[in-house]
């Protein structure tokens, strides 16, 4: 009798065969039943200008007390609203500091790193691959390490093609480059299938034809494959089809303001960001789900990004500086809004997925945070993170608010300390990563290694 590992084995792909072959062989794997071996996947979200600590918290939830409580009994601040399907899967952890990290607009590479670096215009040194890379690592796929954003550094009004943001690093010295351009980071990831074909490179610039191109392979596998593996293709190819959707949407957008209203074309660029973002999180998610990644880094935002999508009339760093007609709270309100609804998305993709005895979101950690730690002229006294998803089962925090002590007091932790326990629970048992503050350490204060009450048994 063929079995599901019988009609897993062998199959000869053509053109597709570099994006259908890391998702067959994941099937493989589950097929043979090495669910320990499915891939733990990371989404880090940075956005600019700072999370507010209040802005994350669930308006019941009052003081600043340690805590750690469970957020079903409570309701997500409005402005996360449409993270509550999945509040399950939702943490939020306050308290950690990174005063050994640069405040101010950005604090660089400092932010994954745990290290003090550069000025206002002034990245400055690398001194270790950031912590989002060396999760990457542990998880390895054809594309180790898949870095989007919108906008370059903090100050920057750097936009498209290759940007620099300052906040990933591969190694010292050794900054990850960013794809700007949802088009070009669609050629980047998927254009390899076409490639396999003479005619691929020409086909592939119209790239709403790259699914016809691959049509004879999808519909093999799609008739061979065990229905329990349909799922995740029926999945992928969904979320390839809302990319070739966006692109076409956007092409035929230019052309129509170009032919009947050019003075349109400086309107339509300044709102741009949003349909970027969101471009963005399609292909996070169609990467993802293809398995050509399990790590993406997205820089969401810049201090120079006016959400005019949104109604602001002010750009981030305005914002900043109390110069919007609204308020600096009800302009993050409506921004981080916007930051949950994109997650939200991404996380329903994930969750639809069927993977192991769970789905993908269940392998999977996005983690939504700021270079600036908690306000625009971030002082770093405490740094949020909102995190979705399972996180492969190796952490307790699907579900949970968990609120550290204040800075200086007892049982006080660290943002080394955070990703200290990123690494260890993901399979790099670190003593602890980053630097470690000297003035808790003068105080008496050594804080070193993982946070453990985080650790799954």
């Amino acid at each position: 009798m063929t079995t599901r590992r019988d009609l897993l084995r062998g199959f000869s792909l053509g053109a597709g065969s570099f994006l259908l072959t890391p998702l067959l062989q994941q099937a493989r794997l589950q097929a043979n039943g090495f669910l320990g071996t499915l891939p733990k996947r990371f989404v880090f979200v940075v956005k600019s200008s700072g999370v507010s600590p209040e802005g994350v918290t669930p308006p019941e939830i009052q003081g600043e007390e340690p805590a750690n409580l469970d957020l079903m009994d409570y309701a997500l601040h409005p402005s996360m609203a449409p993270l509550e399907p999945f509040k399950d899967q939702v943490s939020i952890v306050r308290g950690l500091s990174g005063k050994m990290c640069r405040g101010g607009h950005s604090s660089w590479f400092g932010a994954m790193g745990v290290y003090m670096t550069g000025g206002e215009h002034n990245r400055g040194a690398i001194l270790r691959a950031t912590a989002d890379s060396e999760l990457a690592r542990l998880s390895p796929a054809p594309f180790s390490h898949v870095g989007l954003a919108v906008r370059g550094p903090a100050l920057s009004k750097a936009y498209g093609g290759v940007l620099y943001p300052g906040i990933t690093a591969v190694g010292a010295n050794k900054e990850l480059p960013f794809q700007g351009s949802p088009d070009l980071a669609f050629e980047q990831l998927f254009g390899s299938a076409a490639s396999a074909s003479g005619q691929g490179a020409a086909r592939f610039r119209t790239q709403k034809n790259l699914l016809d191109f691959m049509v004879d392979d999808i519909k093999r596998v799609n008739r061979e494959i065990p229905s329990p593996e349909k799922g995740k293709l029926d999945a992928y190819l969904q979320a390839f089809e809302e990319l070739q959707v966006r692109h076409s949407r956007l092409t035929g957008m230019k052309g129509q303001i170009r032919e009947h209203a050019p003075e349109y074309e400086d309107k339509f660029t300044s709102t741009v960001e949003e349909v970027r973002q969101e471009a963005h999180f399609d292909l996070t998610a169609a990467a993802l789900i293809a398995g050509l990644t399990n790590c993406v880094t997205l820089r969401l935002d810049s201090l120079a990004t006016l959400y005019s999508g949104l109604g602001l009339a002010k750009p981030n760093h305005a914002i900043g500086h109390n110069e919007s007609q609204r308020t600096q709270e009800e302009c993050r309100d409506i921004i981080r809004l916007h930051h949950s609804k994109l997650i939200a998305n991404l996380a329903r993709k994930l969750s639809e997925v069927p993977e192991g005895d769970g789905n993908m979101l269940d392998n999977t950690m996005i983690v939504y945070f700021s270079d600036a730690a908690n306000k625009h002229h971030a002082d770093c006294i405490e740094w949020p993170y909102v995190v979705v998803g399972g996180c492969s089962g190796r952490l307790k925090l699907p579900g949970r608010y968990v609120r550290y002590p204040q800075y200086g007091e007892p049982g006080c932790r660290t943002i080394g300390n955070w990703w200290t326990t990123l690494l260890n629970a993901f399979g790099n048992p670190v003593d602890h990563y980053g630097n470690e503050d000297l003035v808790l350490k003068q105080n008496g204060q050594s804080i070193l290694g993982p946070l453990n009450e985080l650790m799954a048994s």
